[in-house]
């Protein structure tokens, strides 16, 4: 009861003095609605980190591995340069014509992709980006809500403004649509991981 906790102004007429019973109130209630908020933002935004982190890290890990299928194979084009070398030396012996020997066409600026192979890193390039999106925000939401619950100095009346003030810029800057949109962020990340998983599964 807040007549009891706080009890009334006086003289009559001081109701929105610097420390007024109305401030208090409005702090109080405040205070219970700010834990509720940013206990939710929190536990969201701290599972979506450690989720974030794990799940790039597998995704880097697929991109390692197939993003040399985006690059020349060199150790095949050695191997095609070494047997017409053999066969060069061997014609030379024979007193063969050089014009004879076949000559391997070998391109070494532009590797053979295949379409499968670039939508694969396509897909994991996409979905790596997503999670490191999700990361990065979540970062920064978590110092908006940082310096939202930071300590506030000053009379009740101040500290009811300067509250009011962050929860106005919270709400304008759309925090708690950006917390909502997080997750959804990283369900697409996801999504497009398991599909390019598929192709690659299926192209092995």
């Amino acid at each position: 009861n807040y007549k009891e906790k706080y009890p009334d102004d006086e003289p009559l007429g001081e109701e929105l003095n610097d420390n007024s019973r109305v401030f208090k109130v409005y702090l109080d209630e405040a205070e219970n609605f700010d834990d509720d908020l940013m206990r939710g933002f929190r536990e969201t935004i701290d599972s979506l980190l450690v989720f974030a982190a794990l799940f790039s890290g597998v995704v880097t890990s697929f991109v390692i591995a197939t993003i040399s299928a985006l690059q020349p194979d060199y150790s095949q084009i050695t191997a095609v340069l070494l047997v017409e070398q053999v066969q060069i030396l061997r014609a030379a012996g024979n007193i063969t014509a050089i014009n004879a020997i076949p000559k391997s066409f070998v391109d070494l600026q532009n590797a053979s992709v295949t379409t499968d192979d670039l939508w694969i890193n396509g897909l994991f390039l996409a979905s790596l980006s997503l999670a490191l999106v999700t990361a990065l925000l979540s970062v920064l939401v978590k110092q908006w809500l940082q310096a939202y619950s930071s300590i506030i100095a000053g009379n009740a009346q101040q500290k009811a403004l300067i509250r009011e003030f962050r929860y106005v810029g919270l709400v304008k800057w759309k925090v708690p649509e950006i917390v909502g949109i997080l997750p959804l962020i990283l369900h697409t990340s996801l999504a497009l991981f398991l599909i390019g998983l598929s192709l690659y599964i299926l192209g092995l």
